[in-house]
């Protein structure tokens, strides 16, 4: 099975090909609806994509024209242009990730490929919002309209033509998807998948190499091997640690080292030596802190990165990069993240059996799967006050969990984000919930493991440190693919196991 994210991909690359079969199919074009109903022709004349053609077509009635007047009446320049640039240029131009599959560098290229882009808007595959309008507002926003969809569908059903010159850019409006000026580590060493198992997490030395106290503020994790890369966790590491991690990388003969449940350097997550700065998964652009925000780093600091690979398939070696932006302005304020758990607990269906359906032997097995780390399932489980007996009776295929947490910050929100893996169906984070201040900040009714963004919130939201945070996930294990073995899915490392965790960004003014 391929990853998710490679479907994806794999979806897009081959929609100009599925697209073409159907419109030789029997599809008919805007002129062919024109001609069903006369029988004398006129010439007409077209300009799409730069180029004029003269056709002899058969003229149509005064009705069949009013009935496409409005349609054609749709400009290019004015209608279709702003949802390009404001939707779709961030992934499709430049070096973003969606160019090798539609590349929109001028409304000639649009133009070409107004059949499949008003195919995956009115699919609902582009472009990726999954973010309801429950949460609180958020910049950059990406969503479409239903007058966006059917202007663009109007568009290209009307022969997607161009009102400007073809040879006209298209600009990203807003937001950034990948950072233009930037300075690109790379690993020290990389990995093959050597040990042979399908997952494994390998943690990797990315070394800015400051000689100065710096802030980073802005950044973007790039996976080179996109068919087995599943996800990153990047920390800010530092330099009385550099020893230890050179003490293991390498120490297996290959770069990096095995890495399941944090650094294995000390102080992951929350403690007062390495740092969380990021979480990156398929869909993720970069990160751009606003005026005046980043990260502090001290000279001599470095990033280890935690990339989760799931190999299904084989692939090379993965050389995946960390593009970085810096300040040296002493101005700038810090920010941090906060991690927020949910216990991920899904029983085996009443229609399903086997040994690992027993949640001992499931949290066993991954132990030995993972150098007995990387599962989780029991300190979320105490963290929430909860005990497998709670979940114990989900047995139709659906799971759910939540849990409430202190906020652990008093400061601002600068962005959220959620993570649960392939068969999470919805996601929710609530900040004081069941109160008269509650707000939803990120809702997810329909999880897709494919896009996982940090939101960023259109205003400035406070918190206190006091306040509550409350996670809700949602599973369905019929999402699950039919050739693994039935098992009791925990909170565990692996793409086939789950997690339900959130992440605030914030500015700390305590």
């Amino acid at each position: 099975m391929a990853s998710s994210y490679l479907r994806t991909l794999t979806k897009l690359a081959i929609l100009p090909f599925v697209l073409i079969i159907i419109a030789s199919c029997g599809s008919s074009s805007p002129t062919d609806d024109l001609t069903q109903e006369s029988g004398t022709t006129a010439e007409t004349t077209s300009v799409v994509s730069g180029e004029q053609s003269t056709t002899e077509v058969e003229q149509p009635t005064t009705s069949a024209v009013e009935e496409t007047q409005a349609t054609y009446q749709i400009s290019f320049q004015n209608d279709i242009m702003p949802i390009i640039e404001s939707s779709c240029a961030r992934c499709h131009t430049g070096i973003g990730p969606g160019t090798p599959h539609a590349l929109f560098e001028t409304a000639a290229d649009v133009s070409a490929n107004a059949f499949a882009v008003a195919a995956v808007v009115e699919a609902g595959i582009m472009p990726p919002w999954p973010a309801s309008d429950l949460s609180v507002g958020f910049l950059h926003d990406w969503s479409l309209s239903q007058e966006d969809k059917d202007l663009v569908s109007d568009w290209s059903r009307s022969g997607g033509a161009v009102d400007i010159d073809p040879a006209t850019k298209v600009i990203a409006s807003e937001g950034v998807n990948h950072l233009v000026a930037y300075e690109e580590l790379f690993p020290d060493g990389n990995y093959d998948g050597e040990k042979g198992q399908t997952d494994e997490y390998r943690c990797f030395i990315y070394d800015p190499e400051l000689t100065e106290r710096k802030y980073l503020t802005g950044y973007e994790f790039v996976p080179d091997q996109l068919q087995v890369v599943h996800h990153m966790v990047g920390y800010r590491v530092p330099t009385e640690l550099r020893a230890a991690a050179e003490r293991k990388n390498f120490s297996d003969g290959q770069g990096g080292w095995s890495c399941f449940g944090g650094t294995g350097l000390g102080g992951d997550q929350i403690g007062t030596l390495n740092q969380m700065i990021t979480v990156w998964g398929p869909g993720g652009g970069a990160v751009q802190y606003e005026e005046g925000l980043g990260l502090l780093m001290e000279p001599g600091d470095f990033f280890v990165l935690q990339v989760h690979y799931h190999f299904d398939v084989e692939a090379p070696a993965d050389n995946s990069t960390f593009r970085t932006q810096w300040s040296s302005n002493e101005n700038i304020e810090p920010v941090e993240l906060l991690l927020y758990f949910a216990p991920a607990e899904i029983p085996c269906s009443v229609n399903e059996s086997g040994p690992l359906c027993d949640r001992n032997a499931s949290i066993n097995d991954r132990l030995a799967s993972y150098d007995g780390e990387g599962v989780q399932a029991n300190m979320v489980l105490g963290l929430c006050g909860y005990t497998p007996e709670d979940f114990a009776h989900m047995t139709d295929g659906i799971a759910s969990s939540t849990c409430d947490q202190s906020a652990g910050l008093t400061g601002t929100i600068v962005s959220v984000l959620g993570h649960q893996h392939n068969i999470g169906t919805s996601f929710r984070m609530t900040l004081n919930p069941d109160t008269p201040e509650e707000r939803i900040l990120l809702d997810i009714p329909k999880w897709d493991f494919e896009w996982q963004f940090a939101y960023y919130p259109t205003e400035k939201i406070q918190i206190k440190a006091n306040d509550v945070i409350r996670l809700d996930c949602t599973w369905d294990r019929s999402l699950r693919p039919s050739n693994l073995e039935p098992r009791y899915v925990v909170w565990a490392d692996g793409s086939d196991d789950e997690m339900c965790f959130a992440i605030i960004m914030g500015n700390r003014t305590n």
